[in-house]
């Protein structure tokens, strides 16, 4: 008599970048059912020195994956007894796997807890067992085939390849979310520490917290947040760039004291505004906040789109945190111009304000869920209807703000972020102070200046200076991403 056995494999829709390429690192790998009952004593004798039996009278029916420390007596025992059963099965999460944290942990994290009742189904695969419950050999039940189906993402392999190369040699903590600068599609994105998802267990309790998706978390910005400021102040007319300002290396403000990164050298002293964000001048970006007011400030954090998710599907993304007017006084203004105190971003955020710059104004979302197929092969409506659009600043604020941005990197605070080529770059270094005397180090973005195809945001959490740790990354970053192009 012949019966259902055990479930070997049950299918799961697939998580694929914009080209159709698996991110879950799935292989096919060979497993062993062992039937003791079946086995003679000279045979439990082998398996027990290859430590596949735990004892001679161990007669438990167990599954075990064939290695190569294994594979050699198993595919011969499988020859000569029905006592050793072999089959071949798909492995959802392998070494091979990349971008993590947006791919997540079935049903548990990312894009797996998202769309899991999509990416469920009940296409299993069984193996057919006798009256007494011992596999056959040659048989499989319900081996039925579907069709590939899941969640295409925006992402491209290739370039989450590199990123993560690149982190893994420069960033011990931190994230990089890269977008394309037109449509917004992220293109890359990637948190560290990384983990396993085949090795779940082992880092449930790590004190620096690898299941954590950083891209998504919320940080205190720093001097990135000096393009708010600007924006706001252009745009409401308080300002341009040629106005001179007095920097004396610090700045009272109520009861507080704020010092420019000039302190020591007795402050800039009188400096265009071009040139404070381009050499990240904190005593001049205190002034236009207090010239600006809170209620300025504010506004335009949230006509970024700060303070709020960008709703790209994750679910563990972290919204920010942008304070409410009743919540900020007088001596806050000092913090909160130079993107300290209550202020907080996550990368993604970060590179949304970058977005919104290139494309003049014209508020975009990321964008992460490319497609969604289901089992019967239908598109089926991605759904994320909470994204908006519209123009939040005009094009001739934008132009100004990149042009600063252009100085900063082309002689202040973000020349190291400048790629071994002749196309320019723009972007804005940050140096987050946080406890203990640590601080986040940003860089954030953009690849070419003359028709922008690349949006970056580069964080190293804890990592200190901007200029000196983040930038470099952004450079790397580009520099082997052209690199592909050009091949």
């Amino acid at each position: 008599m012949q019966k259902t056995g055990a479930i070997t494999e049950t299918a799961r829709g697939d998580i694929l970048d914009r080209n159709g390429k698996s991110l879950t690192g799935s292989y096919a790998a060979d497993f062993a059912i062992i039937s003791p009952n079946w086995l003679s004593v000279s045979e439990k004798q082998l398996l027990l020195e290859k430590n596949i039996l735990t004892s001679l009278d161990d007669n438990k029916i167990n599954t075990i994956k064939i290695t190569m420390e294994n594979q050699e007596i198993l595919n011969e025992l499988n020859d000569k007894t029905p006592g050793v059963f072999i089959y071949n099965k798909s492995v959802r999460y392998g070494p091979k796997a990349l971008a993590t944290h947006t791919v997540g942990f079935q049903g548990q994290t990312g894009i797996e807890k998202a769309f899991d009742s999509l990416l469920e189904s009940d296409v299993k695969r069984y193996i057919i067992t006798d009256g007494l419950s011992q596999p056959i050999a040659g048989f499989a039940f319900n081996d039925k085939k579907s069709w590939p189906w899941g969640i295409k993402l925006t992402l491209d392999k290739d370039i989450q390849k590199i990123i993560e190369n690149v982190m893994d040699k420069r960033i011990e903590t931190g994230a990089v979310v890269v977008m394309e600068a037109n449509s917004g599609e992220i293109l890359a994105m990637a948190s560290r520490p990384n983990y396993k998802q085949f090795e779940l267990k082992e880092y449930l309790n790590q004190e620096n917290a690898p299941l954590v998706n950083r891209a998504i978390e919320s940080y205190t910005p720093g001097s990135i947040f000096k393009i708010v400021i600007l924006s706001a102040a252009l745009e409401e007319n308080l300002t341009d760039l040629d106005e001179v300002f007095y920097c004396s290396g610090f700045e009272k403000v109520g009861g507080n004291i704020f010092r420019c990164s000039s302190f020591e050298d007795g402050g800039h002293e009188e400096i265009t505004l071009k040139d404070a964000m381009a050499f990240s001048c904190n005593s001049v970006f205190i002034q236009l906040g207090l010239r600006l007011g809170k209620d300025n400030i504010l506004k335009y954090a949230r006509l970024y789109g700060l303070g709020e998710k960008t709703f790209v599907g994750l679910p563990e993304e972290k919204e920010g945190n942008i304070p409410e007017k009743k919540e900020i006084f007088y001596q806050d203004l000092g913090n909160i111009s130079i993107g300290q105190g209550a202020i907080g971003i996550s990368p993604i955020q970060a590179a949304q304000m970058i977005l919104i710059l290139v494309n003049d104004g014209v508020f975009k979302n990321p964008i992460l869920i490319k497609e969604i197929i289901d089992q019967d092969r239908k598109e089926q409506p991605i759904g994320l209807s909470k994204q908006k659009t519209g123009r939040i600043l005009s094009e001739e604020t934008c132009r100004k703000v990149k042009e600063t941005l252009e100085a900063a990197t082309n002689y202040g605070t973000g020349k190291r972020a400048n790629p071994q080529n002749k196309n320019q770059i723009g972007g804005k270094t940050g140096t987050a102070e946080v406890e203990n005397n640590n601080s986040h180090a940003w860089f954030v973005g953009y690849y070419p200046v003359k028709t922008p195809e690349l949006v970056i945001s580069v964080l190293v959490e804890r990592g200190g200076s901007g200029s000196i740790k983040a930038a470099p990354v952004f450079k790397e970053i580009v520099e082997k991403i052209t690199a592909i192009d050009n091949n």
